[in-house]
Formats: C-alpha cells, sequence, structure tokens
C-alpha cells in the first residue's frame, strides 16, 4: 500500500477537463492499486478557495468551485492536516533548501506553502504528486521526502 499527496496543481489538472494534463493524471490514478491512499492537503484546499476567489474566467471558476465542494463533502476523500510531526520536517527542509540554494530568508518565505505541503506529505509518509519542480529539487536534498511527477 502507497500513500499519495495530490498537490493544488494536480488536483486542478484533475478537475479541468481541457487540460493538456487531465488525462495523465486520470491514467495514473487509475493505475494505483485498490488499497493505496489518496488525498490532499490542507493547504491545497486553502490554495483552491483563493484560486475559485481570483479567477476572472467564470469556467475555471466552475470547475474550482466543484472540485473543492467534491473535495470537502465526499467522505471518501483524505485531508491532510497540520501536525507537530509536520513542523520538524519543515524546519529541515526549510535549512536545506536555504542552505542549498543560498536564497535570503526573505526569498525562502515564497516557498513556504511548498514547504508545508512537503512536510505533511513526510508526516504522513506519503509521496507528494506534482508538476511544481522545486519538489524536485526537495527530493533531491531529502532522501525522507518522497515525489513524483506524473506528468514525465
Amino acid at each position: 500500500m502507497n500513500k499519495y499527496i495530490l498537490d493544488t496543481d494536480i488536483v486542478s489538472y484533475l478537475w479541468d477537463k481541457k487540460s493538456a494534463h487531465h488525462h495523465k493524471v486520470v491514467e495514473h490514478l487509475n493505475y494505483l492499486n485498490d488499497d493505496d491512499i489518496v488525498g490532499i492537503s490542507v493547504i491545497s484546499i486553502y490554495e483552491l478557495t483563493y484560486g475559485m476567489d481570483s479567477f476572472k474566467n467564470e469556467e475555471l471558476k466552475a470547475i474550482f468551485k466543484n472540485a473543492l465542494e467534491f473535495l470537502q463533502n465526499d467522505q471518501d476523500t483524505n485531508i491532510f492536516s497540520l501536525d507537530a510531526n509536520g513542523a520538524t520536517f519543515f524546519s529541515q527542509l526549510k535549512l536545506q533548501y536555504k542552505k542549498a540554494t543560498g536564497i535570503t530568508a526573505k526569498d525562502a518565505k515564497k516557498n513556504d506553502l511548498d514547504l508545508v505541503i512537503a512536510s505533511i506529505s513526510m508526516g504522513q509518509e506519503a509521496i507528494l504528486i506534482s508538476n511544481d519542480g522545486i519538489f524536485k529539487r526537495l527530493a533531491e536534498l531529502e532522501p525522507k521526502f518522497k515525489y513524483e511527477n506524473w506528468l514525465n
């Protein structure tokens, strides 16, 4: 059994049937085993809510609204939250990332939500699924962080 956490971008590709990546995400989900667990982080709920509220395009707003309603009301949806265990992972990841990239503390704050998502994933001993390049870098820095890009 594996546990997967879908990042916000993957959720949006899954729900947007016009997305160039929709079919790849669906294909990967169909190949998972019956006992595999799939979920999202609570941060993705926040990001999807912001996306829904900020889009001018009514079609995109509707896609995000439908995704949110489903994710929040479906009894089988796993929404992984923040916990104290993740705080340790967050600290380790952020320090490693800052050291490896040489970015300032101010610039590092721009990546905090991604680092929190990675930390939630580590705390759940899950594989994070994303198309965001920062996660590839984090996986190179921290072997305990598991990441896959289903779009490659």
